[in-house]
């Protein structure tokens, strides 16, 4: 984002010899051929990167974690070895440990994810697997940081609205079945979250690694590297060794080694999806998608909005995600930074550290455009959209779209 013309220079490079058919009627809007410029989105950067010189920080060289920061990810991962070590000591309270500092350590895994842990791309490389007790780090990449970050809660493209398609109806295009009826209590959603990170772990990157595509919808193009193909590999083997295997070994009985694996992976699950799940599902979140906006444009005409936001990707990142006290240093450390939301969805590549510091401008700049920021005083406040949405698709009678039409597994993204 804050890169400039050098970054569209190097991507000249790579551009296909022939030319997309959604591309011909596009203008030139900045000189660069097939790419019209989001005017919002270059407000945005042009007034961030205002503000983080403003506060003597680079926008480019220093991006990265600040000094403080990396100093946090060095605590983090130190409890986070002392608590592995109980965990492997047939320690009940290590297992729990083990899961809370694992959380921790997905401040690093995430900044390191979208390359903001540090400017060096080694450290970003090996800092994404300090999420693995979260997400397999491999699947992640393509996952989280493309598909979910390029398309933003779109039915057909973003992956993390499939995640929970057993127990859980998160989008209205998903056919409602019986058992959704029982997502309007807070208990069944609990218990639903309970299996989180096993899917984001073992069974979603065994079906990955079987069928070399995400739910048909994001096909993973580098398993023909190696790295990739067998870290994934070594992922899931280490994974069950650590979380399930080990504790059978340490622990006096079965029941206490399930127990332990039990509280680990609950614990994690939970913890994740209470602090993930709820910056993106809910009503106007949902309907804000790049296809729904679109699809509302006459409406926001008519109210006065500049035309232009109907196919702003950055209005769309801002009205997709949610933030939620976003003044409390409590709230920022126990959700890895996932209280500011929308200003990591405008600028992935700023680390978490960063982000309060163009909060204000970013909050400022939707008013002045009539784009929806949403805020939420509590997290429980915004925990309580996300419920409110999930009773509502607890009902059939919200399920007012044609089956046939909105069948899974449609568009596929492919990775190059």
């Amino acid at each position: 984002a804050f890169s400039g013309d050098r970054v569209w220079k190097t991507l000249e490079k790579y551009r296909s010899p022939a030319k997309l058919p959604e591309d011909e009627d596009e203008g030139d809007a900045d000189g660069r051929s097939g790419r019209v410029q989001d005017f919002f989105y270059e407000l945005l950067k042009e007034r961030a990167i205002k503000v983080l010189r403003s506060k003597g920080i680079d926008p480019v060289k220093e991006r990265g974690a600040s000094k403080t920061r990396i100093a946090y990810y060095i605590v983090v991962f130190v409890a986070w070895l002392y608590t592995g070590y109980l965990h492997c000591s047939a320690s009940l309270w290590g297992s729990f440990g083990f899961a809370v500092t694992g959380w921790l350590m997905g401040a690093l895994g995430h900044d390191a994810g979208h390359f903001a842990a540090s400017r060096r791309a080694i450290v970003n490389e090996y800092g994404v697997w300090a999420m693995s007790f979260i997400c397999n780090p491999v699947m992640w990449q393509q996952q989280h940081t493309y598909g979910h970050h390029s398309f933003t809660n779109e039915f057909d493209r973003d992956p993390d609205l499939h995640h929970f398609e057993l127990l859980l109806r998160v989008h209205k295009k998903f056919k409602y079945e019986s058992r959704f009826q029982y997502q309007s209590s807070f208990l069944y959603v609990l218990f639903s979250y309970v299996f989180v990170v096993f899917g984001t772990c073992f069974w979603i990157p065994w079906g990955v690694l079987s069928e070399g595509t995400l739910y048909g919808i994001v096909e993973w193009h580098d398993k023909d590297r190696p790295t990739k193909f067998y870290g994934m590999i070594l992922h899931l083997v280490c994974y069950v060794g650590i979380v399930l295997l080990i504790p059978m070994y340490t622990h006096e009985s079965f029941g206490k080694a399930a127990l332990a694996s039990y509280i680990h992976v609950a614990t994690l699950g939970i913890t994740f999806a209470l602090f993930s799940q709820i910056n993106h599902l809910n009503e106007p979140s949902l309907e804000a998608d790049m296809d729904n906006r679109q699809l509302r444009y006459d409406e926001k005409k008519a109210i006065g909005r500049d035309p232009r936001l109907a196919t702003s990707w950055g209005a769309a990142q801002v009205e997709t995600a949610n933030n939620f006290a976003s003044n409390s240093l409590f709230w920022h450390v126990l959700s890895n930074g996932l209280n500011h939301q929308i200003e990591h969805h405008l600028f992935p590549g700023l680390n978490h550290g960063h982000l309060h510091h163009i909060a204000p401008v970013v909050r400022e700049t939707c008013e002045e455009f009539g784009v929806e920021y949403k805020c939420y005083d509590t997290w429980s406040d915004l925990m309580n959209a996300t419920m409110e949405w999930f009773d509502k698709l607890s009902v059939a009678d919200n399920n007012r779209i044609d089956n046939d039409a909105v069948t899974p597994g449609v568009k596929t993204i492919k990775i190059s």
